[in-house]
């Protein structure tokens, strides 16, 4: 097999011989297209991780947009001076049973947005129908207005066909955190009341573990000529007991039933053979190791916040601290007259 890693996007294609008699070559297979995250979190609770997969092969330039502003690689706009960045912006829009809408990280209000390309940006594949849910989608303002708003749906959309550019689908996260959105109430505008917002973002790539170099058959032989080699070097004194050695292992060998390749086969057996990772354990220990990072973070800072505690200087006695300029003590009008 052959692998070979294009374009901006990191798509991966791999090729595979072809059967005889086709008359081709190589066959080569669909490309790893990549994918994203975004950390949703109403109000200060978390609610989890929503994977999305990009649809680079059809949709590139929309695709590599979109993940570009979940990296947030392309550092500040040339135009709004703001990061081209979806961490921190909120979802502004939710309609129940029919989609909810963000990317608008400048105005927050469904009136912004911008792309990585310093403006909008022409419609790609229009063809692919809303036939489902978890479909990730560009919002715009009419043909070739795409920007950085998107929207994912809760149902089929068929009569938005042929007018919003299909580029992603949600693989994880939808029922566990997509449908919540749907539960929170919102205005007459149908702006949630409650912020749901994307704290945190980012590509996942998948990890490939580095395969151990094999040996090539013509090192083996090569190697137990070189040992038989050293051991006939030896001298005529420790030659004799080694033999009987040999013999004597070789008696018992026998009278067990187990040959030398039948003792090797079994050696070999007991090697265990490394085990390829897959997609979904890399994704699921990536947001394993993400999750032990905010608890770590989250540790730090209530050790912080204890420690600044402990070096504020006690209360007074009866548990009152006096603060600025004045008495805490209740003065009574009539005891107490003006001089």
């Amino acid at each position: 097999m052959m692998a070979l890693v294009t374009g901006r996007s990191r798509a991966i294609h791999c090729c595979f011989p072809a059967p005889a008699g086709s008359g081709l070559s190589w066959i080569h297979s669909p490309p790893m297209r990549p994918r994203v995250f975004f950390d949703f979190a109403i109000g200060t609770e978390s609610v989890g991780r929503v994977i999305f997969e990009l649809y680079n092969d059809t949709a590139p330039k929309t695709a590599e947009n979109f993940r570009a502003l979940c990296t947030g690689e392309k550092g500040l706009s040339a135009v709004s001076e703001r990061p081209l960045y979806y961490k921190n912006s909120i979802i502004h829009r939710s309609i129940r049973d029919f989609m909810i809408q963000g990317g608008d990280f400048t105005k927050r209000n469904g009136t912004g947005g911008e792309s990585i390309y310093g403006s909008v940006f022409p419609d790609e594949d229009l063809t692919r129908p809303l036939e489902s849910e978890g479909l990730l989608c560009m919002a715009n303002k009419g043909p070739n207005t795409n920007g950085s708003q998107f929207f994912i749906t809760l149902r089929d959309c068929p009569h938005l066909n042929g007018k919003h550019v299909v580029f992603g689908r949600v693989i994880r996260g939808y029922d566990e955190v997509v449908k919540k959105f749907a539960a929170v109430p919102v205005d007459e505008k149908d702006r949630p009341q409650h912020p749901i917002v994307i704290v945190n973002c980012g590509e996942l790539e998948l990890k490939r573990k580095a395969e151990a170099p094999q040996e090539s058959n013509a090192e083996i032989p090569s190697r137990r000529r070189h040992s038989s080699r050293s051991r006939s070097q030896s001298s005529d004194r420790d030659r004799t007991p080694q033999k009987k050695k040999s013999k004597r292992r070789k008696h018992e060998s026998n009278e067990g039933g187990n040959t030398d390749d039948e003792v090797r086969k079994q050696d070999d057996e007991k090697v265990p053979n490394p085990r390829q990772e897959t997609e979904e354990e890399y994704d699921a220990r990536l947001e394993r190791e993400e999750q032990e990072r905010l608890e770590e973070a989250k540790r730090r800072e209530l050790e912080r916040i204890k420690r600044k505690y402990e070096s504020t200087p006690p209360a007074a006695e009866g548990g009152v601290r006096f603060k600025g300029r004045g008495r805490m003590k209740f003065i009574d009008p009539e005891l107490h007259h003006r001089r």
